[in-house]
């Protein structure tokens, strides 16, 4: 399954002493998942038990098309005026991100329905601080019915996933990310 693999970062609470980084005005859903070559993003991932690190990488665009390596696997997405689509072979593919960025505005999705369902949260990445006008995206696709939320950052991408599988009568987590560092073309590499 092709899907960039970000889960729920914990919304900040309590105390802390970092100031919010606010986004810059009039952000379209395009600048939630910025596809310049040169983005890298690096990943905890929490999967069935197990704990890895997950890389993603802006490895080629051309127009707007990116490519994105996502360790063995190669990602496609299609970046329009109203959003990006992960591409399916040379077809257009689901939206992961759509405009109008508010909420309880959808698209449909194969199998399913994806809707955003929070604007302006604010979440903590260690890496990088407290990161306000974040938009959480919500696909729900049926066989097997599942669910992923995806959290996008502005101007950083996706900070956070976690997928739930229906199991019986509830949905149970299978997988968890949260971002452990990113660089932007042209800094130096902040992997950790």
């Amino acid at each position: 399954m092709g899907i960039l693999l970000v889960l729920a970062v914990g919304c900040a609470s309590g105390a802390t002493t970092s100031p919010v980084i606010a986004p810059r005005p009039n952000l379209k859903a395009a600048d939630y998942y910025p596809l310049a070559s040169g983005w890298k993003w690096a990943y905890d991932l929490e999967k069935e038990g197990m704990n890895v690190l997950a890389t993603y990488a802006v490895v080629e665009r051309n127009g707007d098309v990116a490519v994105v390596q996502a360790g063995e696997e190669r990602l496609t997405y299609a970046i329009g005026p109203d959003g990006v689509a992960q591409k399916d072979g040379l077809a257009g593919g689901d939206y992961v991100i759509r405009d109008p960025l508010t909420v309880g505005a959808g698209w449909a999705v194969a199998g399913g329905r994806a809707k955003i369902v929070a604007v302006g949260t604010e979440v903590n990445v260690e890496s990088i601080g407290r990161l306000g006008g974040c938009v959480v995206v919500e696909v729900a696709r049926e066989e097997p019915s599942r669910i992923v939320r995806t959290t996008f950052a502005p101007e950083i991408g996706p900070v956070a996933l976690e997928l739930q599988v229906l199991t019986g009568q509830k949905y149970v987590t299978t997988t968890r990310a949260q971002l452990r560092a990113v660089t932007k073309p042209g800094d130096q590499n902040l992997f950790q």
